[in-house]
């Protein structure tokens, strides 16, 4: 019995001493590490003139229900400056504003959501939303302040800023004359 005592125990000190050995040894690498690729670059160089933060009052309808909030909006208006239309003509370079990006989301910062009441029409109707709804009331109130940022002259301000800026940036890039001509000032509603 103490043969089998002692072989037991051996065989336990020898696991014991293999799995210490096969922790601690720094040789030993355990992370599978396989080469990396890159597949798709896309370069994409804005000029961004104006950034925003407005609450905005949340009024809206589905069928009986109604829903009363407010929202935190950020957001930015930029240029993409690889869609510039440009041309030389002697010493001089004639560019031409591209289109504005105007990018709206929900702020992330604490309670910049807020329901402040639900009701329904039906005596016995429930006034809850659901998540798709309550997502499908904020995707239209983002889509309503986008017409408010072209009615407040948000974007009409940075294009005439976006002019400034791409006009003394392109002079000292190249040195040269630069004329920036704005198709569209007011914007591409």
């Amino acid at each position: 019995m103490k043969k089998y005592f002692f072989l037991l125990l051996l065989i336990i000190l020898l696991a014991a001493g293999g799995a210490a050995w096969y922790y601690f040894s720094p040789d030993t690498s355990r992370i599978t590490v396989s080469e990396g690729k890159i597949t798709d670059i896309k370069s994409m160089v804005n000029l961004c003139t104006v950034d925003f933060y407005e609450d905005v009052p949340i009024k809206a309808r589905i069928g009986s229900r109604h829903f009363v909030g407010r929202a935190a909006l950020t957001g930015s208006i930029s240029f993409d400056l690889e869609k510039i239309n440009q041309r030389e003509q002697g010493d001089t370079l004639f560019v031409e504003l591209p289109p504005e990006i105007v990018e709206i989301y929900e702020s992330t910062e604490p309670n910049s959501y807020e329901v402040i009441d639900t009701w329904s029409d039906d005596f016995f109707g429930s006034s809850n939303f659901t998540n798709a709804e309550e997502n499908k009331i904020k995707a239209q109130v983002k889509t309503n302040f986008r017409k408010t940022v072209y009615a407040k002259g948000y974007v009409k301000r940075a294009r005439a800023e976006a002019v400034t800026n791409l006009k003394s940036m392109l002079s000292g890039l190249t040195g040269k004359t630069v004329v920036v001509t704005d198709p569209t000032p007011e914007g591409n509603k």
